[in-house]
């Protein structure tokens, strides 16, 4: 479309009323893209052009914005290059179109909407929203159908699987089978300390927890992250009350328990994902934030807030003015490491790690400035060397190891510049001085290039005390992201750039000139050297030295700068919009969160919601069950699952308010209901429990609790909930068997049956040795079938396991006794 046409077809439109969404949509994102970037916090020239109050204000030059008269307006006569000295943005004029939709919208009031409607007035509200019940009833009258009770046998292993993660023994199984008493058994049961750890690893599902990162090509570790699942564990064993729980993982340093230390909850946000330098930081901040969220609002509430990032919510009531009032509280909050030792302790490891990382920077710019020096040293005699290479002329005093360098370069039959083809032509002392010469040009010439640019660069770099994040491993990158991007920096002439890269490059494969490390001192000598050598034998004396690090929680804190978060216009950040105060979401009462960061309200406000202990009871029944009444346990909203008895969820989070949030104590009325002890469909094991049921039936699990974690390809005893989990790459083992992704929340487990899972069992080294064990164990077939199964064989099973037993081992059907449908299943 033409200029022309443009102004006549606005012209046109003038007098046509805009469209609701017309700012949103046409006006905000040309504002956000090319003026807000030095028109909000920064006020370039005194002028704000993020709300209407401020362009009808103005700033050095006066109003920027004159209702109703787009002409007059200096905001589009700047955008129009018209105005005498201003001339914005000073990049260039932008395209015409978009200046018409500013000029349409001035022209139209400039109706600037606080918000683009009510979103909460527009959607259902979803339905777990409302307020708590009494309970009323019973989980067998409620329930319906029960179906016929299974054997005792079979309950008893339900029992132990599902309370505690580890099969019953056979004398276990005999014992309830003469008449135990089921309600004694599951108080029993939990009250091991195998409760914990087995339910434990349900919420580290949700909680996406992990002990690294991906950075970079590589991981980051973060070799406390066990203190927060040794927490999760004990929470359960000790029956933390859920609401309590919720509020400690979300705010401990702030709502301190009395006599306890529950700072290790903090370790929800604390241990990531964590982005390093894997986007720029405005994207790695936003996209840390929105983790932050996601996991807060689909773990313990059941709601999708993360949907509204880049829009309003299109299904839920959630607008995205409070998806950015809600991840304010994350803006607000700074990743921090709290030491578990004395301050004297931490001093002292801190001063010792200052001195290596003060001996390793001073081994680096020394050795830097040496490099730098030799490298023109040498190139003073590229002349020499480029005869002593070629064999024109005697090596003399020249340095033999540059002369090889040269050899090897001259040997290339491709250069990425021209500048030896005269050399190469007819090798001569003329040709030799001649590409001297520009070998020295190209060196003073890169010189004055870099100081022009580093003069460019320096006044548009953070100061000194510019707000930083910090992340685990001492990372640490300004919030400003590349503020000297609209520099214009100059370069060398990509020829000569080349030829500077070749002689003069530092690093790995580095060029002719350039030296660093072992081959760098074998240019020195003297005082040079001796300082040299000094530095690097103190360097190693203080890594000798260094004591053990003392133990500290990954957790969260309360920010030292903390900066208001904009709305994101379509996500962007670097697109800012209207300022997102933090606030609770308008649905489930939309408090203000304005003490600190906010996370202290925010902590008592979700554990308030009835939302959270409806999802609460949801995934406790599906643990137990194998089907939840809500079938999307992190998605109650409208696009969630709706529940499949209404009247049992309401009673089941009834009764879970009433007894104080008590887990055990409805996990163990759930138990002891008819219709959980009725016949269902089986079950297979999860990846943690075929492992932990090998080891147990073989007799080399670990009972230990807690504790650092285990690499689980070489310690096989541990519990599998004590295995290391890595973003980075998961035990494989565990994939096999469908362990979630630790990167982002996992609501359920999906269940495959894959043929890679038998592979495993046949093959795996791991499943041979505990077969070995249990070979042992066993004195004959019938002793395997105890030992795996729990129960004596049938004479038709023992007849078959000693006819293979007769041409192999008892390892060997062991191991068929381990990879059968009845061990990895339950129920």
């Amino acid at each position: 479309m033409g200029l022309l046409s443009i102004v006549i077809l606005n012209a046109a439109l003038q007098g046509q009323p805009l469209a609701e969404d017309f700012f949103e949509t046409r006006v905000r994102p040309v504002l956000a893209e090319h003026c807000y970037p030095c028109h909000t916090e920064a006020k370039t020239g005194g002028l704000r052009v993020d709300s209407r109050e401020a362009l009808l204000t103005g700033g050095k030059s006066g109003p920027a914005l004159v209702s109703g008269r787009a002409s007059e307006s200096l905001l589009v006569r700047a955008m129009r290059h018209d105005a005498d000295t201003l001339k914005m943005p000073p990049t260039g004029k932008i395209a015409e179109e978009k200046i018409a939709a500013v000029e349409r919208w001035i022209a139209a009031g400039a109706t600037w909407p606080a918000h683009m409607g009510n979103v909460a007035a527009t959607k259902p509200k979803p339905w777990g929203l409302a307020p708590l019940g009494e309970a009323r009833g019973s989980i067998d009258l409620l329930a319906g159908q029960k179906g016929k009770p299974v054997s005792r046998a079979q309950l008893v292993r339900r029992l132990y699987f599902d309370l505690t993660g580890l099969p019953p023994s056979f004398e276990e199984i005999r014992e309830f089978e003469r008449g135990g008493d089921t309600g004694a058994l599951v108080d029993r049961l939990l009250a091991s300390p195998a409760f914990g750890e087995k339910w434990a690893r349900h919420w580290l599902d949700v909680a996406r927890y992990a002990e690294d990162d991906v950075r970079g090509l590589g991981q980051a570790s973060y070799p406390n992250a066990f203190r927060y699942r040794d927490w999760v564990v004990s929470a359960l064993n000790e029956d933390l009350p859920y609401d309590e729980f919720i509020r400690l993982q979300i705010a401990a340093d702030l709502l301190p328990r009395a006599g306890r230390d529950d700072r290790a909850a903090l370790g929800l946000f604390g241990l990531g994902p964590w982005y390093y330098s894997n986007a720029p930081p405005p994207e790695a901040r936003a996209d840390e934030r929105h983790d932050r969220v996601d996991v807060l609002t689909r773990g313990f509430l059941g709601l999708t807030v993360a949907c509204a990032r880049c829009h309003d919510h299109k299904f839920d009531p959630i607008g995205t003015k409070e998806y950015y009032a809600l991840a304010g509280v994350f803006a607000r909050t700074q990743y921090t490491e709290i030491p578990l030792a004395d301050a004297g302790a931490v001093a002292k490891w801190d001063a010792h790690q200052a001195r290596i990382a003060a001996l390793e920077k001073a081994i680096q710019e020394f050795e830097q400035q040496l490099a730098a020096q030799l490298a023109e040293i040498l190139a003073a005699d590229t002349a020499r060397f480029l005869m002593a290479a070629a064999g024109l002329a005697e090596a003399g005093e020249l340095n033999i190891a540059v002369i090889e360098r040269w050899k090897k370069y001259l040997a290339r039959t491709q250069y990425d510049h021209p500048f030896l083809a005269a050399w190469k032509k007819e090798p001569s002392p003329q040709a030799a001085a001649a590409f001297e010469g520009l070998v020295r040009e190209v060196m003073r010439e890169k010189k004055e290039v870099d100081a022009d640019n580093e003069a460019a660069l320096a006044p548009t770099r953070p100061k000194r005390n510019a707000p930083k994040t910090r992340l685990p491993n001492g990372f640490a990158t300004y919030d400003e992201f590349c503020p000297g991007c609209a520099v214009e920096a100059r370069s060398l002439d990509r020829d000569r750039f080349m030829l500077w890269r070749d002689l003069f490059r530092p690093g790995k494969n580095g060029g002719v000139f350039a030296y660093e490390g072992e081959e760098l001192e074998t240019f020195l000598k003297g005082e040079w050297k001796r300082h040299l050598l000094g530095l690097r034998a103190d360097l190693a004396e203080a890594k000798k030295t260094l004591p053990e690090q003392y133990a500290y929680l990954h957790a969260i804190g309360e920010r030292e700068n903390p900066v208001a978060l904009r709305v994101h216009q379509r996500g962007n950040p670097y697109l800012l919009g209207d300022p997102a105060p933090q606030r609770f979401l308008e649905i489930c009462g939309g408090d203000a969160l304005h003490e600190g960061s906010g996370r202290k309200q925010l902590a008592q406000a979700v554990s308030r919601s009835p939302l959270a202990a409806r999802v609460a009871v949801n995934r406790i029944w599906g643990e137990l069950m194998g089907a939840y009444l809500v079938a999307s346990p992190s998605n109650f909203g409208a696009l969630g699952e709706k529940p499949a008895n209404v009247k049992l969820l309401e009673y089941l989070a009834a009764r879970f308010a009433s007894q104080g949030y008590s887990r055990k104590k409805l996990i163990r009325e759930i138990a002891l209901a008819k219709v959980y002890q009725a016949a269902r469909e089986p079950r297979r094991l999860s990846a943690e429990q075929v492992r932990d049921a090998m080891l147990a039936v073989s007799g080399l699990l670990d009972a230990k609790v807690g504790g650092p974690s285990v690499d689980l390809s070489k310690d096989r005893a541990r519990r599998s909930v004590y295995g290391r989990i890595s973003r980075f790459r998961l035990e494989d083992s565990l994939v096999i068997f469908d362990f979630p992704s630790p990167s982002i929340t996992s609501e359920k487990r999906n269940t495959t049956q894959v043929p890679q899972q038998q592979l495993f069992l046949l093959n795996s080294p791991f499943v041979t040795d505990i077969a070995d064990a249990v070979g042992r164990k066993a004195r004959d077939a019938a002793g395997l079938y105890r030992a795996v199964l729990g129960r004596n064989p049938t004479v038709e099973e023992r007849a078959r396991a000693e006819q293979f037993t007769a041409s192999d081992t008892l390892a060997g059907f062991a191991q068929v006794l381990l990879s059968s449908n009845e061990f990895l299943f339950v129920d």
